[in-house]
């Protein structure tokens, strides 16, 4: 009887990681909303906020669209003092042209989608929160993140 109690307990103990990888490897199969990586392009921006033009960043809620990264980089000083800066293509298929990254300062969220002839068109009908994170829509992973720090009135973006 204690020779089949080690058994099974030799049979679960090598068992037992390969019911978990193979667990974690059917989870990853069945969310179909990762489907690429999203690019990231070179960042390297420097925002004075004591310049006019930036000086809005210092009130919590706004944000500013700066070139770089692929399809342009989105700064958001967030509503709790924290700092974003992000990859202004779709967590969803980030590839397709529509995929971009845009603010509704109506509903406080990131939307994706593009504007042609001043009207903004939908690509996926994702929406993130301010921190990058998805709210709703078939985009299941936040938006890429670049690093962002501030040393008195100086906000650097880098990667």
């Amino acid at each position: 009887m204690v020779e089949n109690q080690v058994r099974v307990f030799i049979d679960m103990r090598i068992n037992l990681p390969l019911a978990a990888t193979l667990l974690i490897f059917l989870a990853a199969c069945r969310n179909n909303n990762i489907t690429e990586a999203i690019p990231k392009g070179p960042v390297n921006i420097t925002l004075d906020l004591n310049l006019l033009d930036n000086q809005h960043l210092l009130v919590p809620g706004s944000f500013t669209m700066a070139e770089g990264g692929v399809k342009g980089v989105i700064i958001i000083h967030d509503y709790d003092d924290s700092w974003y800066a992000f990859e202004r293509t779709c967590a969803w298929q980030p590839l397709n042209t529509c995929s971009q990254i845009w603010v509704d300062t109506q509903a406080i969220q990131l939307k994706c989608g593009t504007y042609t002839s001043n009207r903004f068109e939908t690509c996926c009908e994702s929406r993130f929160m301010f921190n990058g994170l998805p709210l709703k829509g078939p985009a299941g992973g936040s938006l890429a993140r670049y690093s962002i720090s501030r040393s008195a009135n100086l906000l650097y973006v880098y990667n």
